[in-house]
């Protein structure tokens, strides 16, 4: 009995320790989901959020995609928050919907060296959050 009580026991925390580390989040480059043509309806524009448009000049802006699973939209906000005097510029999405789309357009393959670049972002996703 008391052997079943342990065996129980230790499947118990084995199980609740592998729920918690797929909670989490994990930093992208807003690059990685392809050109703003394609991520901007995720992600918005590639330009700072709090600009009304971008700079007439073409720059390149660091911004950064923060995927999160099993946490709320309010907790990756806290952890990661968007602060313009330091050009700390975060977008926000969800786990589920990130592999949604990147499996959408990597299915689409409209241009075999974006879905490369697809297709390592979402090997890159799936590794650090876990399987769908």
């Amino acid at each position: 009995m008391l052997r079943i009580f342990l065996f129980s026991l230790s499947l118990f925390l084995l199980c609740s320790c592998a729920v918690g580390s797929q909670s989490a989040t994990a930093l992208f480059a807003y690059e990685e989901f392809g050109p703003p043509s394609m991520s901007s309806e995720m992600l918005g524009m590639d330009w700072w959020q709090w600009q009304e448009q971008g700079d007439s000049q073409p720059k390149q802006y660091d911004i950064k995609v923060v995927v999160y699973r099993n946490i709320s939209l309010e907790e990756a906000k806290k952890k990661y928050p968007v602060v313009p005097e330091q050009l700390k510029d975060y977008r926000y999405a969800e786990y589920a919907a990130v592999v949604g789309y990147l499996d959408r357009q990597i299915e689409e393959n409209v241009i075999e060296s974006l879905t490369a670049t697809l297709k390592k972002t979402r090997a890159k996703v799936v590794q650090q959050l876990g399987v769908k």
